[in-house]
């Protein structure tokens, strides 16, 4: 539903939006079929980034042909967006928070940049929600929560530097991104760290996520799913303010 559901907007909508979101269409797609993959059979974790990574390029690409991204600023930017592919997969641990987290961001970068698909961005998530939350009729799976990942990366930094709006020095820029990954960009960084402390893969799953700790903590799953939305949003609105 998702990944049928971006199409068919960036088909229908593309003559009214102030970007060209064609090639970002058939990105989107590749990461949507690469997570419906891995799905059905389980593909290698070096596999899936290497996937991420190349479309994650190939959809930057068009910041860089127009002289708004350096050399240096496409491949950060490129790395960014992969890694938040697999921050938003880490997260989906718990029914309702990667939508949660994607509609908080639709509403953020709505107010910021004006753009229409940030209010497609809330309408179909918070549509699919309560098929997702509290009993999940739904699930996301692979496919849906990496195309939310690479939908969040992608269009907030086509939203930036077409408003031409950030600072593109080196620490700047690595710091923004930090913050406007938001709740899956810290969680999948503490997961990292925390995997290679223990000596094991970074990709092993474990129940260490934040929401993990909160739950077993005895919070209802609603005010679980409410301080991580908000913690989120305050990531996200530090990074636009600061930067």
């Amino acid at each position: 539903m998702l990944w049928s559901g971006v199409l068919l907007f960036v088909l229908f909508y593309r003559d009214y939006m102030d970007m060209n979101l064609t090639l970002f269409a058939w990105c989107a797609s590749a990461i949507f079929m690469v997570g419906y993959l891995d799905d059905m059979k389980s593909l290698a974790p070096t596999v899936r980034l290497i996937l991420h990574l190349i479309a994650s390029t190939v959809a930057l690409l068009p910041l860089y042909r127009s002289g708004s991204l350096p050399v240096w600023g496409w491949l950060v930017a490129s790395l960014w967006t992969a890694s938040m592919i697999s921050a938003y997969n880490m997260i989906d641990g718990m029914n309702g928070l990667v939508l949660s987290i994607f509609a908080v961001s639709s509403c953020i970068f709505l107010f910021a940049f004006k753009n229409v698909f940030w209010a497609f961005g809330i309408g179909i998530t918070l549509g699919i929600l309560p098929w997702n939350y509290p009993r999940a009729r739904t699930f996301l799976g692979d496919g849906g929560s990496t195309l939310l990942g690479f939908t969040h990366a992608c269009l907030l930094l086509y939203c930036l530097f077409w408003s031409d709006v950030l600072d593109k020095s080196f620490v700047p820029f690595c710091v923004f991104l930090a913050l406007a990954g938001g709740i899956p960009f810290l969680d999948m960084s503490l997961a990292i760290i925390r995997r290679t402390a223990k000596g094991v893969s970074p990709f092993y799953p474990d129940k260490e996520h934040i929401h993990h700790r909160l739950i077993r903590r005895g919070l209802p799953t609603l005010f679980v799913l409410g301080i991580m939305s908000s913690l989120h949003a305050i990531l996200v609105l530090l990074g636009l303010k600061i930067f």
